[in-house]
């Protein structure tokens, strides 16, 4: 696949956690004069070169302050300041209206941070006072938060917290003031201020949905299995195919059994992703195999449906040493796997697909199939168009080549082309939110024209891989032991 659509994927992803770029309300670069929202000040300011500078001039009231008209609720305001020669302090101001007066003050000074509330107007309320030195004729940082009740302050790397009624109030006007040194102007000190950037504090994330609990499968289930791992199935030269079988310890008659083929898209995946569900099948009263084949990067099709064709084979040839019933066995998988199952169960008696893999004087048809997310027409538009992209990495590497180019290879991969009436029953299930094209529906009709019982279940809520979250799992196998409790049962 390529990067750019990489990229594009991971950002659809990610889009859903990180959420809109909180929106900006001002980004005021100093570098100009200033615009008419800025309407009053005390001192002399003046703006160069992205700083916005003040110190005190005439009549000593206060420091110098300058004010700016903006309507805020909760808001982020970052900015930059210095002290420069004898100025002490640097301030916020946040006011009401001009009846209400000042609400909440930030004051970066020297040697002590502190937040003043005015819960009414003429009224003070040191919030918070921390002790600490602001060197001068340096540049500080300063992030300040307002949410609700709650103001916020990183100052450099110290962080100040405080909460009050009045912080919530509506903010007509805010200032960037301080003490800049006294009565003697410029030359005993100024306020320079620059980077001022206001925006709307990013939205908070929704609390995650609580995720399905994984699949776990009880000890005691576990407990009541025979496990037969590693057995070798089939054989290409030095190249060994294994297989894990389950049973139920209690060994009476013998029993069904059932084939378990993995997904991962023909080229990646193992054998150990379906234990679970080869496990309590077998608790239910079948021996069950889960199954490795040739993965695509090894060999293309029809490399894959003629290992699964061997796994059967074997299990025949095996059937007395294991207590199975060599006239039922049927075969589910899942994704990748759910479309090797459902090729496994209508391609009976077609030679290509039988391999070499060894037990030819056992027959690989099946009793009963149940197909998981599958795709059974790969002849379809769909994949007409997923294969045609150069990156395909899953029918190009499984097939060998585009559909347009390759068709009668397709058909042959595909189980609605080898459809017929001597077909075992066959049951599509896929996740609710899995692809529609997972519900077969054309071939579902084509089998019902030709009389093979065949249905379609929904897992509920779930996705395409849907066996590993505990609620999903536990409905699959319901179901999976109910369908093959029927159609693997003794001949009356």
């Amino acid at each position: 696949m390529n990067v750019s659509r990489l990229l594009f994927a991971f950002l659809l992803l990610i889009q859903p956690v990180l959420g809109k770029e909180p929106a900006t309300l001002l980004d005021e670069s100093f570098s100009g004069e200033l615009s008419k929202e800025w309407f009053w000040g005390l001192g002399t300011w003046t703006t160069s070169e992205g700083i916005l500078r003040g110190y005190e001039s005439g009549p000593r009231r206060h420091g110098p302050v300058k004010m700016r008209q903006m309507p805020l609720g909760n808001a982020v305001i970052e900015c930059e300041f210095r002290l420069e020669r004898g100025a002490t302090f640097a301030g916020l101001i946040f006011n009401g209206s001009q009846e209400r007066g000042h609400l909440v003050h930030l004051v970066m000074g020297r040697d002590q941070i502190r937040v003043l509330a005015h819960p009414s107007k003429g009224e003070t309320v040191e919030l918070v006072k921390q002790e600490g030195t602001l060197a001068t004729d340096a540049w500080h940082r300063v992030r300040l938060s307002l949410i609700g009740e709650t103001l916020s302050a990183t100052v450099d790397d110290r962080v100040i917290t405080a909460s009050h009624s009045c912080i919530a109030e509506e903010k007509l006007t805010f200032g960037l003031g301080g003490d800049s040194g006294g009565p003697k102007g410029e030359e005993a000190g100024a306020l320079e201020f620059r980077r001022l950037r206001i925006t709307e504090p990013a939205p908070t994330p929704s609390p995650e949905p609580a995720k399905p609990a994984p699949t776990k499968l009880p000890a005691d289930l576990v407990a009541s299995l025979e496990s037969h791992l590693d057995q070798t199935y089939a054989r290409y030269g030095e190249r060994e195919m294994k297989l894990d079988l389950y049973r139920p310890k209690a060994r009476g008659e013998d029993l069904p059994a059932i084939v378990c083929i993995h997904g991962g898209g023909w080229y990646k995946g193992e054998r150990s992703s379906m234990t679970n569900l080869a496990m309590a099948l077998a608790a239910r009263g079948f021996v069950t195999v889960s199954i490795s084949y040739r993965l695509s990067g090894e060999a293309r099709f029809p490399a894959a449906i003629q290992d699964a064709k061997a796994a059967v084979r074997w299990l025949r040839a095996n059937a007395g040493i294991h207590g199975i019933d060599a006239s039922r066995i049927g075969v589910t998988g899942l994704s990748a796997g759910g479309h090797l199952a459902a090729l496994l169960a209508t391609s009976g008696g077609v030679a290509s697909l039988e391999g070499e893999g060894g037990h030819g004087d056992q027959s690989s048809t099946v009793q009963a199939c149940i197909a998981m997310g599958a795709q059974s027409d790969l002849l379809s538009e769909r994949i007409a168009e997923l294969s045609s992209h150069e990156d395909d990495p899953f029918y190009r590497t499984f097939l060998g080549a585009p559909q347009s180019e390759i068709r009668e290879t397709y058909a042959l991969a595909s189980p609605r082309h080898h459809l017929d009436a001597d077909d075992p029953p066959l049951l599509f299930m896929s996740g609710e939110l899995d692809d529609p094209s997972t519900r077969a529906e054309e071939t579902l009709a084509d089998l019902e024209k030709l009389g093979v019982p065949a249905g379609y279940r929904a897992v509920p809520g779930a996705p395409h891989a849907f066996l590993g979250r505990q609620d999903a799992f536990d409905f699959c196998v319901k179901e999976s032991a109910d369908f093959f409790g029927r159609h693997l049962a003794p001949a009356k």
